[in-house]
């Protein structure tokens, strides 16, 4: 009885092996004609290559890196470096230099003797300006002095003075800065008040116009000393040969008479007027 039943299971099982062997040989068969479509659709997807990668079969051979972008080169040398023959310049290079690329300019005597004297640890001296020669010329400046018996009297005095191109106005300003200690020393003294200032200087005709500060305006010695200051003014500028009187304006404006005592002024004084 058993011997029938293994009798029957081995042959019930030879069927289905052989369908199966079947169905192998005809995929085979099938892979065997095929083979060349395979190979072409496994080299286009690299398959071979993505299985080796994964699983390290091919060691030797490196694995693909994606490539990156080398970090731009920085030249310590701004200057501008020509490349070598058969190179391009770079777009930036050539938009950075001119096409036709101007001489730069040629250093002054100045600067090469400035740079020079840096070089040799020295200080470049600093140039010096030319001295302007200062011209003089005679002028008579009228000042006075008090006798022994209080009498004021007038005294010319003869003093070169620096030049410019006003003569008269330089015979005032020096006349208000008063007498030298040369002439101080012969009793001579200004009348003129403290702080007394030529505003303008105008000649019109033979008439100067002479404008003062307010400080004109105020003499303590008295009416002696309006008429001292007023002669002193006068003389010194009628010694010019074009000058034959004074009108005297005090901040621009004509006064008839000078401080409290009542010294006309209203009018162009002369020598006579004295």
């Amino acid at each position: 009885m058993a011997e029938r039943r293994r009798s029957s299971g081995a042959s019930g099982g030879n069927p289905g092996c052989i369908l199966w062997l079947a169905a192998f040989v005809v995929v085979l068969l099938l892979f065997v004609l095929n083979w060349g479509k395979i190979k072409g659709t496994l080299e286009r997807t690299n398959f071979n290559e993505i299985v080796r990668t994964q699983r390290g079969l091919d060691p030797a051979r490196p694995r693909e890196v994606a490539p990156v972008a080398p970090a731009p080169k920085v030249d310590p040398d701004p200057a501008f470096k020509a490349p070598g023959p058969g190179a391009k310049a770079p777009a930036s290079a050539l938009t950075d230099v001119p096409a036709n690329p101007q001489p730069a300019a040629a250093p002054k005597a100045g600067a090469e003797q400035a740079s020079q004297g840096q070089l040799s640890g020295q200080g470049a001296a600093p140039a010096k300006p030319e001295a302007v020669p200062v011209k003089f010329r005679p002028a008579s400046l009228f000042f006075v002095r008090i006798d022994d018996d209080g009498i004021i009297v007038r005294q010319e005095v003869r003093r070169n003075i620096p030049s410019s191109d006003s003569p008269l106005t330089d015979a005032l300003a020096a006349l208000l800065k008063g007498p030298t200690e040369d002439e101080l020393r012969k009793k001579l003294i200004s009348l003129l008040p403290q702080g007394t200032k030529l505003l303008a200087v105008q000649v019109r005709g033979s008439t100067a116009f002479l404008n003062f500060n307010e400080a004109f305006m105020y003499n303590h010695y008295g009416i002696e000393g309006y008429a001292g200051q007023l002669k002193q003014v006068v003389y010194t500028a009628t010694s010019f040969p074009s000058v034959q009187d004074v009108q005297i304006l005090i901040e621009g404006d004509r006064h008839d008479y000078l401080g409290g005592e009542g010294v006309y002024i209203g009018k162009p004084l002369s020598r006579n007027s004295f």
